[in-house]
């Protein structure tokens, strides 16, 4: 299609120079042959433009080529495709030869990295397919519009105008000008991508016929696994020397290209380090901000054990062991030698991180089950299993055996989250047990593949517990940071919060574990292929089409938000068991925050569902339906609570008295809101009820409260003595707003006795059984020493 455009392009083009190449020559001959224009002008033919017609086409003609020619010289974003497909090449043909020529030394673990990889290359070649095709496509258009002009009447026109053309040459030459260098462009761009596009092309349809052979080999090679590989070890003789040494030639040669493939693998999936590079300063510089806040408060007390463990001032070891352990989220469909590399780095920081930490005791079984974890892992390696090295593979599974016994009895204990090691122990163990048994049968395949995935999988669960040690201390640290600066000082049960926080990093962990667990069984790509199809694959109820995995993720984004607002109050420092006074105005920020949360994880999690709008209609207003059956009480509620954060009639801290109760305000929920009364007890009211019934708010403007204090003193003579006693006592406390005279006033009186009335105006009403009971006792003592009698 390219070239038979090129040859119409270029013939139309011809006819466009020719007639432009003519314009002075022709100008000649209208000079000399006026006749004989007067009989062509005379003649029938096409309506003719008039100058301000030709202008606007050559001004158009002048835009198109304009903007081709800009296009053009921007060139097309091919450069990245160049510079890659070398690569690319060079891989499918690494991988074309270790299938066709090392095939005897490559096992599944080799085979499933290479399919990962061959998809990875295929779709980067497809992508590049797609967006050649555009540029293609938008270079045949330029062209398109280009002819257009040539066939346009308005070129015969300008033959025809010997005026037009003496007085518009220059322009008109300046038009060719633009013309041929927007021919050439295009010419050479369709040329350059013709050929990229054939490049392309070829690796790609070659990309899927190596993934084909992948297949069928993978196939052929989980129907051995389970066969009879080599002789029972009982009768197993070995292997000739020479037969050894050419399998380990092919081998390293085999792990020459193998290494180059996985290198490219990295380098093309760098935006996942930039991500794990970005979680990381973001973990290193909020942990290293919070431990200089608390030192500087000179709390250093609280950066000690059992609080901290694992993190220092500069976390550096923390935030690697953070970042490598969460690092196969981003990438899910790694190859297995590639999350075997990350494990590796994890479990070397480990150890630094161990021997700084560890009591000497541990730190040893450490050292040994990291060395297993060496042996075992060299000794799958071995292309050559003759007898001796089945042997040692047996060996290797019953220390292995003991080592995990070990844990399961013993070392768990010393653990965070011992029982899940506990578990993973006990898998480890019957890894083992299975991988001997296989060893004496002559199932060697799957006998190295269990060794290797139960000694990984001990190890990684080992070091995803120190990563919950660590998340749970950076949530400790960010706690009391913003205790700190809130001026809060009571001391907090961390363990409440930790139990719910490590509930949450338990689950999180047991993914991550799963994940790379069932990589190194070499049935992680199965699983996620069978679970990706199930839970994309399309479901249809009546008109309705949804998939399953839209429907979890809908709950999975509801259960986050919901977690998330929980969890929010925690990470600025707020407890339940803060006492009520020392709650500030910042809880109503967080509840108007808790608030957007929820809202946003439910649009969000709607947006994710799939639904079409229509449908979200039908089940809003069958949910209609059923609040106006039986949920009316809950709504009111819910939306009593938006207008109380809104409209703030009242406000956490704020001393309130509703429903014949008096308190101050703990928490404002989004159903409901509580009350802590003077006797300690907490009370829930429903938002509801704040709204429809009468709230008194002592504290909304300010927290001045007018008290009384009530006397009976006798004999009634001492009546002025005792004005003046009280009204010096209370003149003189601070409590009493100073602006504001204090009133006593005679409420009943006889021969024996004056009963009195004070009212004061106090600063705080939070304060105002203490001042009374101050009060009280100081104006008795004064009245004592004077003889009066108080009652």
């Amino acid at each position: 299609m390219t070239k038979s455009m090129h040859g119409t392009c270029t013939k139309g083009i011809s006819v466009l120079l020719v007639f432009l190449c003519c314009f002075n020559f022709l100008g000649i001959a209208g000079n000399a042959q006026p006749g004989k224009d007067s009989v062509a002008a005379a003649a029938p033919g096409p309506v003719k433009l008039s100058a301000d017609s030709l202008l606007i086409r050559m001004e158009e003609l002048h835009n198109t080529l304009n903007r081709i020619n800009d296009i053009t010289s921007r060139g097309f974003d091919t450069r990245g495709m160049e510079g890659e497909l070398p690569e690319i090449k060079s891989n499918l043909q690494t991988i074309e030869d270790n299938l066709r020529l090392y095939n005897k030394v490559l096992n599944i673990r080799n085979l499933q990295m290479f399919r990962v990889l061959l998809a990875d290359m295929r779709e980067h070649l497809d992508d590049w397919r797609s967006r050649l095709f555009d540029y293609n496509k938008e270079l045949m258009r330029m062209n398109a519009e280009m002819m257009a002009f040539t066939k346009d009447s308005f070129v015969k026109q300008i033959k025809a105008d010997t005026t037009f053309r003496k007085f518009y040459l220059p322009e008109l030459k300046e038009l060719k000008g633009k013309w041929v260098e927007a021919q050439k462009a295009t010419t050479q761009h369709l040329d350059k991508i013709s050929v990229l596009q054939a490049g392309i092309s070829g690796s790609y349809f070659k990309a899927i016929e190596l993934e084909n052979k992948v297949n069928e080999q993978l196939r052929i090679f989980s129907i051995k696994s389970f066969s009879k590989e080599y002789n029972y070890l009982w009768e197993d003789k070995g292997r000739t020397d020479s037969s050894a040494a050419t399998l380990t030639q092919q081998s390293s040669k085999s792990f020459e290209g193998l290494g180059k493939i996985l290198n490219y693998y990295t380098r093309n999936h760098s935006n996942t380090w930039l991500w794990m590079l970005l979680i990381g300063l973001v973990f290193f510089f909020r942990v290293n901000k919070q431990f200089r806040r608390i030192k500087k408060a000179d709390r250093s007390e609280l950066l000690q054990p059992p609080y901290i463990k694992y993190l220092r001032a500069l976390p550096v070891l923390g935030t690697l062991v953070v970042i490598l352990n969460i690092a196969s989220f981003f990438d899910l469909n790694a190859p297995s030698a590639y999350i075997d590399s990350l494990q590796s780095f994890l479990l070397f920081l480990l150890t630094i991180l161990f021997w700084r930490n560890w009591e000497r005791r541990m730190f040893v079984y450490w050292i040994a089950i990291f060395v297993l974890y060496l042996l075992t892992t060299a000794t799958a390696a071995v292309v050559v299993p003759d007898v001796r090295v089945r042997i040692w593979m047996l060996v290797l599974n019953v220390l292995s055996v003991i080592t995990g016994l070990f844990i399961y009895f013993r070392i768990y204990k010393n653990l965070s989250a011992g029982k899940l090691v506990r578990i993973v122990s006990m898998i480890f163990v019957v890894l083992n047990v299975l991988a001997a048994l296989f060893n004496l049968y002559g199932r060697l395949s799957i006998a190295q593949v269990y060794s290797t995935a139960a000694i990984a999988g001990l190890l990684q669960i080992i070091g995803l517990t120190v990563f919950i040690q660590i998340v749970e201390e950076a949530f400790y640290l960010q706690m009391q940071a913003s205790r700190i600066a809130g001026g809060i000082t009571a001391r907090f049960d961390f363990e409440k919060v930790r139990g719910g926080l490590h509930k949450i990093l338990v689950v999180l962990v047991v993914v991550l574990w799963l994940m790379v667990f069932t990589t190194n069984l070499n049935i992680y790509n199965e699983l996620y292929s069978n679970v990706s199809s199930m839970i994309t694959a399309p479901r249809i109820i009546g008109n309705t089409s949804f998939t399953l995995g839209n429907i979890l993720l809908f709950f999975v984004i509801l259960l986050i938000s919901n977690l998330f607002q929980k969890y929010i109050g925690y990470f600025f420092g707020e407890t339940e068991d803060d006492l009520v006074g020392e709650v500030k105005e910042k809880s109503t920020r967080l509840l108007l925050l808790r608030l957007l949360v929820l809202v946003t994880g439910f649009l969000i999690a709607i947006a994710a569902s799939g639904l079409p709008m229509d449908k979200i209609t039908v089940v809003l207003g069958a949910l209609g339906v059923g609040i106006g059956l039986g949920l009316q009480n809950i709504v009111n509620n819910l939306v009593s609570g938006v207008i109380l954060i809104f409209e703030r009639p009242l406000k956490i801290g704020d001393f309130v008295e509703v429903a014949g109760q008096k308190g101050r305000v703990k928490d404002i929920g989004i159903r409901s809101s509580r009350m802590i009364t003077t006797e300690g007890a907490e009370v829930t009211v429903p938002n509801g009820d704040l709204l429809s019934s009468k709230l008194i708010n002592w504290t909304l403007s300010n927290n001045h409260i007018r008290t009384e204090l009530l006397f009976t003193i006798a004999p009634s003579t001492a009546l002025p003595l005792a004005k003046k006693i009280i009204l010096e006592e209370v003149s003189g406390s601070d409590a009493i707003i100073g602006k504001v005279a204090p009133e006593l006033l005679v409420k009943s009186i006889n021969d024996s006795s004056v009963a009195l009335k004070l009212q004061v105006w106090i600063q705080n009403v939070h304060q105002e059984e203490t001042f009374k009971s101050r009060m009280l006792q100081q104006i008795y003592q004064r009245l004592k020493d004077n003889e009066i009698t108080m009652s």
